[in-house]
C-alpha cells in the first residue's frame, strides 16, 4: 500500500518538525512493509526569517541553523522535492495525483483556517474534501477555528469533509468541540495525545552540541522561548538573575547568559533535560519538557488567535498533566496580563509529581500507538 502523511514540516519550528518525524516513525512502525511518505506539499509559504541579532557570530549561527533544518527535512524526514500550492483546488488535485491508499492527517494545527487567502469562502486543502482514499485524522488540531464564526459555506464544507474521515483523533479539547459540532451525535471522536509523546529522545545530539561549543549549563538555569517583541521578559530576566538563575535562549538578547541559536530539532529536544524550568509560548516545548520531567510555564501571545472558548492546545496539554492553572501564565493581550512568573513556578512545583508525569507519558504513548493499530487498514 501507499500511505501518505499530510502534516506541517520544513519551517524553522523545532516542534513542527519533530511532530512530523514522530508521526512518520509511528506510522512506519505500524506499516513496516508498506510505502510511507510525508506528502511533499505546503498550503502556504513558510516564514523562514532569521532572528534579529546584534553580532556577526549570531548571524553566522543563524545560517548554520537554516542549514541544519534543511538537512533535517531532506535526510531525516526524507522530503526532497516539496512544493507550495496556495490554490486549494490545485492542491487537492496534486494530492489526488499521488494515488494514496491511506492518508493520515496530523498532527500540529493542520486543520486551522488561518492560512487561507483573504476573503476565501472555503476550507483548506488539509481537510482533504472529496479526496478518494481512506482518510484518518491522527492527533489533529484546528487551533482557533470557532464553528459559530464560520460562514454557511464553510460549515457545510467542513461537515462534508468531516464525515469523509474513517477515523477522527484530535489532540485538544477545542478541536474535539469543533468536530462534535460538525458531526453531531453518533460519531466517535477519539482524544489522542500528540505524536511526539512516542518519540524516544537521543541525548547524544545535545551532548555533542554542547561539548563542541564548550557550554556547560548550570543546574539552576531557565530556558526561555519567546517572541522578538516580548519586552515584558526583561523584568522577568532581572528577577530570575537576582535569584541566581542562568538564562538560556535560542535567540540573541542582551539579558541572555547562554545563547544557542544554531540548534537542530534533534539537539533542542534534549536541551530541556538540563534546565530547571522553561518559559515558552510553544506547545511542543511543553511536550518535550514533560518528556524530560522539566516544568514548563506556558503563555500565549494573543488569546483570540490561540484559544477557543477558553481552551487551546496549550491549556489541554497542561490539563492532561494536571498542571493547569498553575503552569499557565495566560495571554499577553488579556486584561489581566501575564501572571507572576516566580509565583507560578512555585505553584507548579507544588503539584509537579515526576511519577505522575512518567505514568501519563507512558499512557499517552500507549493511547497513540493503540489508535494507529486500531485504524490500520
Amino acid at each position: 500500500m501507499k500511505i501518505g502523511l499530510l502534516t506541517y514540516y520544513g519551517d524553522l519550528n523545532c516542534g513542527t518538525n519533530m511532530q512530523a518525524l514522530a508521526t512518520f516513525q509511528a506510522i512506519k512502525k505500524v506499516y513496516p512493509k508498506d510505502d510511507v511518505e510525508i506528502i511533499p506539499f505546503h498550503g502556504f509559504r513558510s516564514r523562514l526569517m532569521p532572528y534579529k541579532t546584534f553580532s556577526l557570530k549570531l548571524m553566522w549561527d543563524d545560517v548554520k541553523r537554516f542549514k541544519k533544518y534543511y538537512d533535517f527535512k531532506k535526510n531525516i524526514l526524507h522530503v526532497h522535492h516539496d512544493t507550495v500550492i496556495k490554490n486549494v483546488d490545485a492542491a487537492l488535485r496534486f494530492i489526488a495525483s499521488r494515488h494514496y491508499d491511506i492518508i493520515y492527517v496530523g498532527a500540529d494545527t493542520l486543520l486551522e483556517l488561518d492560512k487561507l487567502a483573504a476573503n476565501y469562502d472555503g476550507i483548506s486543502a488539509y481537510w482533504l474534501k472529496d479526496i478518494k482514499a481512506k482518510k484518518v485524522v491522527i492527533a489533529g488540531s484546528s487551533k482557533n477555528v470557532s464553528y459559530d464564526q464560520l460562514t454557511d459555506k464553510q460549515k457545510n464544507d467542513l461537515k462534508v469533509a468531516a464525515r469523509q474521515f474513517s477515523h477522527i483523533g484530535v489532540r485538544d479539547r477545542a478541536t474535539m468541540a469543533l468536530f462534535e459540532k460538525l458531526l453531531g451525535d453518533g460519531h466517535k471522536i477519539d482524544y489522542i495525545p500528540d505524536p511526539t509523546f512516542t518519540y524516544d529522545i537521543d541525548y547524544t545530539y545535545i551532548d555533542k552540541y554542547l561539548n563542541k561549543k564548550g557550554v556547560n549549563i548550570p543546574k539552576e538555569s531557565v530556558f526561555l522561548q519567546f517572541y522578538g517583541d516580548d519586552y515584558w521578559l526583561a523584568d522577568v530576566a532581572k528577577d530570575l538573575k537576582q535569584r541566581g538563575y542562568t538564562l538560556v535562549t535560542n535567540r540573541g538578547v542582551a539579558w541572555s547568559d547562554i545563547v544557542l541559536v544554531d540548534m537542530s530539532p534533534l539537539e533542542q529536544v534534549g536541551l530541556y533535560k538540563y534546565v530547571s524550568f522553561v518559559i515558552t509560548h510553544r506547545f511542543h516545548d511543553g511536550v518535550f519538557c514533560m518528556k524530560n520531567h522539566t516544568p514548563a510555564l506556558i503563555y500565549v501571545k494573543r488569546g483570540k488567535e490561540m484559544m477557543t472558548g477558553g481552551e487551546s492546545k496549550h491549556v489541554s496539554l497542561l490539563k492532561d498533566f494536571k498542571l493547569y492553572p498553575q503552569a499557565f501564565l495566560g495571554a499577553l493581550d488579556s486584561s489581566e496580563g501575564i501572571k507572576n512568573v516566580w509565583e507560578s513556578y512555585e505553584a507548579t512545583m507544588n503539584v509537579f509529581n515526576e511519577q505522575n508525569i512518567e505514568n501519563i507519558l507512558r499512557n499517552n504513548m500507549d493511547i497513540y500507538m493503540d489508535y494507529l493499530t486500531r485504524t490500520k487498514m
